[in-house]
């Protein structure tokens, strides 16, 4: 899922919301505001297979979670956080995130729906709002499950390790039906990345889902040798590099 698409679910998601619901991601009109991101995801069948909070989002599904200091740092489709530091009034940890290096706790969530102006669409007590300014926001990054810019296809062969098909399948989920069984060795053209572990790809035409690491690149050329040949390659490599 690209960053467009995400902000456009997160605007249809935000637009369902009647109240705000501790558990709840929009469906029933009940969210909160990790509610806000999971349900925008799952509205693009894009599966949230962790916990549902925004400690575990900050922890285990953002990518390049970095201090912000000024809106010019932020980007459309960013999540962005309000977080404590240990000792801070209001700081209250769950347990199960006690023992992990970063000891903030990351206590609200949002989502970068606009730059200029800014505008951070988050939902908490009152239901949906929109900040014009940083305030409270202090951290940000990227999820996992959004593409970061432009996705520029790219042709890939099918590949696995017992040299059998792959299924291609309707959705990025391992549960989700299976279209049809792709040789390995086939080429398609990869599409993009819309969830941790899933290319979206078109075989013949036909799109569908398939992981990725059963995905090379069309450029890449796999070797397989005895040890003691893959000894003497390296080494034979390692000379002609250093001369």
């Amino acid at each position: 899922m690209d960053r467009q698409t995400f902000v456009s679910f997160v605007e249809k998601n935000a637009n369902r919301v009647t109240h705000y619901e501790m558990g709840m991601d929009g469906q029933n009109g009940g969210c909160d505001c990790i509610g806000l991101i999971i349900g925008a995801l799952r509205m693009g069948d894009v599966k949230w297979t962790g916990t549902h909070g925004s400690n575990y989002a900050a922890r285990y599904e953002t990518e390049g979670l970095r201090s912000v200091v000024n809106a010019e740092n932020l980007c459309v489709g960013d999540v962005v956080y309000k977080a404590k530091e240990k000792g801070e009034t209001g700081y209250h940890l769950p347990g199960k995130y006690e023992s992990h290096p970063d000891t903030r706790d990351y206590y609200h969530v949002g989502v970068v729906t606009k730059v200029s102006p800014l505008v951070i669409t988050h939902c908490s007590t009152g239901g949906i709002h929109r900040d014009g300014n940083l305030g409270a926001w202090k951290y940000a990054g990227r999820l996992k499950q959004v593409e970061d810019g432009m996705f520029e296809s790219y042709t890939a062969c099918v590949h696995s390790e017992n040299g059998g098909p792959v299924n291609l399948r309707e959705k990025p989920d391992k549960q989700s039906r299976k279209i049809k069984a792709i040789p390995s060795g086939a080429q398609l053209t990869v599409l993009g990345h819309p969830a941790s572990g899933w290319a979206k790809v078109s075989v013949q035409d036909v799109p569908g889902y398939m992981m990725r690491t059963f995905l090379r690149p069309e450029d890449t050329v796999t070797l397989q040798l005895p040890r003691s040949a893959a000894e003497q390659l390296y080494q034979a490599l390692k000379t002609f590099l250093s001369a």
